[in-house]
């Protein structure tokens, strides 16, 4: 029988094989959650925003838990004040650069850089000196795209490398001139503007660096109405969220199905 322990509470893993599920899943499954950004079940690990590092009791180190299998009886401690030492750093970083327009920003009050620095962020930061700008791709007619705001999870990149097919999005430079990108411009007319799944990616970034064009300006997540539908347009029957303010339907949003649509 596998067991693992998380802080200081043992989970039993009667019919869960150990190498079948990453540390920070094995934690999800026991009810604690991690802050992540790059991590997403539904694509291939990265390991690149490091917002999930957890102390073990087999490393002298903090360790990636979205990347790292468990072992039995592992000991894992998710909030010692290394770890929170660790992701208050994390967050520093990545807001070194980070735009303070939530005021503006589509993605306010569903963003996950939002929520993790209201838990870890300090209220005053150290950097005395220009942020970096980066320029706006043309993402076609539905994404919008701020790319001041994004962190680099790569989401998007993986998105057109593993369901897309196209590997048309990359990280372009290195060090403090690394961006989100298309390697060209012939990539972006040929491919990118026609694929017929590219709003996903809307639901995908974690940020406010690609939000839906359509939707922009028009109404915030707490003025909505939600109500849970199926896409009757559609010979899947998608599981879909209907986001209405008053009589007006203000946007769709997919419903997690993972027998029909996953998400």
């Amino acid at each position: 029988m596998n067991y693992i322990h998380v802080n200081g509470v043992t989970v039993l893993l009667d019919d869960i094989d150990l190498e079948s599920y990453s540390i920070l899943q094995h934690c999800e499954l026991a009810g604690i959650d991690i802050p992540r950004f790059c991590y997403h079940d539904q694509l291939s690990i990265a390991g690149n925003c490091r917002m999930c590092l957890v102390e073990t009791s087999t490393s002298e180190k903090l360790i990636i838990s979205c990347a790292a299998e468990p072992v039995n009886n592992l000991e894992i401690f998710t909030n010692t004040a290394l770890v929170q030492q660790a992701r208050e750093s994390v967050l520093e970083f990545l807001l070194i650069n980070h735009p303070l327009d939530c005021p503006i920003c589509d993605q306010g009050g569903e963003c996950d850089l939002q929520d993790i620095s209201y838990s870890f962020g300090s209220d005053s930061s150290r950097f005395e000196y220009d942020k970096r700008v980066v320029s706006d791709k043309n993402f076609g007619p539905l994404v919008k795209s701020v790319m001041t705001r994004c962190i680099h999870c790569t989401r998007c990149v993986r998105f057109f490398d593993e369901v897309v097919g196209y590997s048309i999005v990359g990280t372009l430079g290195r060090g403090y001139n690394s961006e989100i990108g298309t390697f060209s411009s012939d990539s972006v007319n040929l491919g990118f503007l026609n694929t017929e799944i590219i709003g996903n990616v809307i639901d995908l970034c974690p940020v406010g660096a690609l939000t839906s064009k359509p939707y922009s300006f028009t109404a915030r997540p707490w003025e909505i109405v939600s109500t849970e539908s199926i896409d009757v347009l559609d010979s899947l029957c998608s599981n879909i969220r209907i986001d209405c303010s008053g009589y007006k339907i203000m946007r769709v949003l997919p419903r997690l199905n993972t027998l029909i649509n996953t998400e």
